[in-house]
């Protein structure tokens, strides 16, 4: 609720304050705060249901105003599925939560005193994401590598947390609605890719077991809604 509510209060203040000049129409560094829902693809998706999260960043303009340089953060969560697969388990919760730290080009397709701008973004970034396995009832066999587990362990073992840093990188674009002399509300959409470790077990498993591990790599796609000033 904080996020929304300083989302709104940003909005509220770009809609009522006067215009300050002629001279911020320049300005060359600019923050952008948003947020909303971030949707999983491929196996990600098999395991883990949609997301949401907040995301802020700084950008600053080339002299020509068409491309510009942006750092930013986002954090997002998420809920295990209803119905995930956990080979031996009755019960089973868990959630992943991303840290994500990107570094892109933006460059601008539209004029620069245009009252709405439509931009592409691509860069590359490193992403810390963790999963945590909040309850498990089974057999303390285990291999999946969504789960950063595989092996056989004490069942007490299961629960915990487990991640680690990883590399990526994003592409996407969006539209901005000019609001005042520098405000801007945006809509935006990037595919997030990321190269996740390889999970194998390093005990024999029961047979019968279906998998001995795999890669954690990982896309996703949040669509952003929030406000350039």
């Amino acid at each position: 609720m904080r996020i929304v509510s300083s989302i709104f209060l940003s909005a509220a203040l770009l809609v009522v304050t006067p215009a300050a000049g002629h001279a911020q129409d320049d300005k060359a560094v600019h923050v952008n705060l948003g947020g909303g829902p971030t949707f999983n693809l491929g196996d990600f998706g098999t395991h883990f249901g949609t997301g949401w999260g907040p995301a802020i960043g700084v950008t600053v303009d080339a002299p020509s105003k068409k491309v510009a340089f942006q750092f930013e953060y986002a954090y997002r969560y998420f809920n295990i599925k209803d119905g995930a697969p956990v080979l031996g388990a009755s019960k089973f919760s868990a959630n992943h939560q991303t840290h994500q730290l990107d570094f892109n080009v933006v460059a601008n397709l539209t004029p620069s005193d245009s009252k709405v701008r439509g931009y592409i973004v691509a860069g590359p970034g490193a992403y810390y994401r963790k999963v945590e396995i909040t309850e498990y009832v089974g057999t303390g066999v285990i291999c999946n590598p969504w789960y950063y587990v595989c092996g056989t362990y004490p069942v007490t073992a299961v629960i915990g947390s487990r991640g680690g840093w990883d590399f990526g990188f994003n592409v996407g674009g969006g539209v901005g609605f000019k609001m005042g002399d520098s405000g801007e509300f945006y809509i935006e959409t990037r595919y997030h890719y990321v190269w996740g470790p390889t999970i194998n077990s390093s005990t024999t498993l029961p047979a019968g077991t279906t998998t001995t591990g795999g890669t954690a790599n990982g896309s996703y796609w949040p669509l952003t809604f929030g406000f350039r000033f």
